[in-house]
């Protein structure tokens, strides 16, 4: 009943709001998880990345017969966009278990609020298989040395790259694309194919830029102030974006790429180029052996990708998943919640439910022990498998029959994490931004103005980033960047 006041008073009467804060709070502590007759049943609120799964309420019942035969446990799974979610926990409405990261919901932010659970003990002592399959990862969920977050377990280092028409450039021009490259050896490769295609672009780009464009950096404001990463023993400096010299180069060789004619002359403006094809050089952000990228029959012609960055691990990478249990929540159900997390990664048949659906239906199995989504499962059940849980414990997704993934795949990444990966030096790292809000939030707003035409490469940095400097400087950057730098220091020493 209270929820539904709070969420009749969120909609209808925002400034309401103000006035009954300590009401809301109460609220929440007294509509802490709901008891259905056959054990605890908690809502869980997942990030709407845009495809909510059709199926979604099929998949959850099968679920729920499982975790509710071996835990006691059943929930309700609600996918919601990040306006909702971030409505959600300003006014204080309740849920038992959220979606949060370093990009949706962030988490430093929430957490440092006493928005989420403390979990410390209870993970230890409550389920210590889970608290086991994190293992070296939690410090990336801990605020002041306490946990109050889960990662998920998925690709926690940054690895980008590019992904290329392995037909035109190895078959037809006899251009080999290597397993890595630097950012830079792309420009051969565009100017081949704008040689051949003089009305194509042969450089995938929209608004946003290439993807992942900041993972060689450790984002400490983002996109403004970053930590370059540094070798053990080098003292960490937090400096403005524009003082990072591998990033204005990267900006001056994509001005240089527009210039050439290898980006559309619109890519400041263009939302998505989702349904253009044709295009043979794309970007990507994914891990070693990931196979999403190069299905043949999604493209039309064969792809091969060439990893220009990473693994870069940092604060940053490993939040890009996590979830964390409301701070609101008693005892009993914080438990479990974690009890529900701890069966998703230690019960790979259970965990394929949620991460793919029904079997049979949904998906089946391949005989090496990789899983094949149906064309039902591809229609009415196609969500990423970081929203629902671990990666790693589910079963890997082969894009076909004749083109099958490794299954083990995840061990040999988290094996190239240890013995290639770039680690931050500060990892530990937080900063409160709260104190200097208002400053970030001007500085936030400068950047806008000028990320899409810069990131796209369609304006001369060296033109644009003076201009930037100059208010961005006016608006406090400085003061900032002083107070972000003191904090490094106490955290360093």
């Amino acid at each position: 009943m209270i929820r539904r006041f709070i969420y009749y008073v969120t909609v209808w009467s925002i400034p309401v709001l103000a006035f009954l804060d300590a009401l809301i709070l109460a609220g929440c502590s007294g509509d802490a998880g709901r008891e259905d007759g056959d054990g605890i049943r908690l809502r869980i609120v997942t990030y709407n990345d845009g495809n909510v799964p059709l199926d979604v309420k099929e998949v959850v019942a099968a679920a729920n017969e499982v975790s509710q035969r071996k835990i006691g446990v059943t929930i309700d799974l609600e996918f919601q966009p990040t306006e909702n979610i971030n409505l959600m926990m300003a006014s204080g409405e309740y849920y038992d278990m959220v979606f949060t990261s370093s990009f949706v919901n962030r988490f430093d932010k929430n957490a440092s609020e006493n928005l989420y659970y403390d979990i410390t003990d209870l993970v230890r002592k409550e389920t210590p298989a889970l608290y086991r399959t994190i293992g070296d990862y939690w410090d990336c969920a801990k605020i002041n040395g306490r946990i109050y977050g889960v990662p998920t377990l998925k690709d926690m280092g940054s690895e980008n790259m590019f992904r290329m028409n392995s037909d035109y450039f190895e078959g037809e021009k006899g251009m080999k694309i290597p397993e890595r490259m630097d950012f830079a050896d792309i420009e051969p490769y565009l100017k081949a194919y704008k040689e051949d295609h003089p009305s194509e672009y042969p450089l995938e780009m929209s608004n946003g830029g290439p993807a992942g464009y900041l993972n060689f950096l450790e984002r400490i404001v983002n996109p403004i102030v970053v930590i370059p990463y540094t070798k053990e023993g080098e003292k960490p400096r937090a400096i403005a974006f524009w003082d990072s010299e591998e990033l204005m180069n990267r900006f001056r060789l994509l001005h240089k790429w527009y210039m050439a004619g290898y980006i559309h002359p619109d890519a400041a403006t263009i939302d998505s180029t989702a349904a253009d094809k044709t295009i043979p050089v794309r970007w990507g952000v994914a891990w070693k052996g990931y196979q999403g990228y190069s299905n043949p029959s999604d493209w039309g012609f064969n792809v091969k990708t060439s990893i220009y960055d990473g693994p870069y691990i940092s604060r940053t990478s490993e939040q890009g998943a996590m979830f964390a249990i409301c701070a609101a929540c008693d005892e009993e159900h914080a438990k479990a919640c974690l009890k529900y997390l701890e069966l998703l990664g230690t019960d790979r048949k259970f965990r394929d439910i949620l991460g793919y659906g029904i079997e049979g239906r949904h998906f089946e199995y391949l005989p090496n022990g990789t899983v094949l989504r149906l064309k039902t499962g591809q229609d009415r059940y196609n969500t990423r498998l970081y929203l629902t849980g671990s990666v790693v414990n589910a079963s890997v997704e082969s894009v076909s029959t004749d083109f099958m993934a490794d299954p083990n795949q995840w061990e040999g990444v988290f094996e190239g994490y240890r013995t290639d990966g770039i680690y931050s030096t500060t990892k530990g790292f937080t900063y409160d931004q709260t104190p200097k809000e208002d400053i970030i939030t001007a500085l936030q707003a400068i950047y806008s103005d000028y990320a899409a035409e810069l990131r796209t490469g369609t304006s001369d940095p060296d033109v644009v980033i003076p201009k930037m400097q100059k208010r961005m400087k006016a608006a406090g950057m400085d003061e900032l960047l002083e107070d972000i730098n003191s904090k490094l220091d106490e955290w360093v020493e």
